[in-house]
């Protein structure tokens, strides 16, 4: 094999992997985005616990692009242009992770099956933080249902979050079907669909 083949053969393959670094990104990217779509309420949770992940496939897509503009066979002026750019685009991102992860919270997490055996779970959800500007409490009342892939997770209440906001009395099934939160500053009951198990609330 002659000196001229070797060197052929390097950009080619410089090039396939910078498209795949691309494309890498692209679908990391994607991954994501399906993932905070599942995690409205209603949407599949297992799905949004495997992919609402913002460091893990955001960091990774922004690497894979990184790696691709600094492989990449472009003219001087746009790959000096584009290294400051997704370099700049790394900072930030590290910092908004780092500045995240400095709000510490204690997390406890209490779940009651409903009544009957039915594949429906009452899940609270509460974060006491202690640092930052003030401490407060936050409250999350979700219900689980089905199994699965299908398993879907529903957003009952979403309480607290600063020093002022109301608080968490109670959040239990209160029937077969009924599930009752109450807080300091209002009662809400919803209502199982039989079909769907989607909570409704009760008017």
């Amino acid at each position: 094999m002659n000196r001229k083949t070797r060197t052929g053969r390097r950009p080619r393959a410089r090039r396939v992997l910078v498209r795949l670094l691309a494309a890498g990104g692209l679908v990391a990217v994607l991954l994501y985005t399906e993932g905070q779509w599942e995690s409205r309420s209603g949407g599949r949770m297992l799905v949004a616990d495997l992919l609402n992940r913002p460091e893990l496939l955001l960091g990774g897509a922004l690497a894979a692009l990184i790696a691709a503009a600094w492989l990449g066979d472009l003219r001087a002026a746009v790959r000096t242009a584009t290294r400051t750019v997704t370099v700049a685009a790394g900072v930030v991102f590290l910092l908004g992770v780092l500045s995240a992860h400095k709000v510490s919270a204690a997390e406890t997490r209490s779940r009651e099956d409903a009544p009957a055996g039915a594949e429906s779970v009452l899940v609270v959800v509460h974060r006491s933080y202690t640092t930052g500007p003030g401490a407060y409490e936050h409250w999350q009342v979700l219900l689980e249902s089905g199994a699965g892939w299908s398993a879907r997770r529903w957003s009952l209440a979403d309480v607290g979050g600063g020093p002022d906001d109301a608080r968490l009395v109670e959040a239990s099934w209160t029937g077969r079907s009924q599930i009752t939160v109450v807080t300091d500053s209002y009662r809400r009951v919803f209502n199982l669909d039989q079909d769907s198990g989607e909570p409704v609330e009760a008017r």
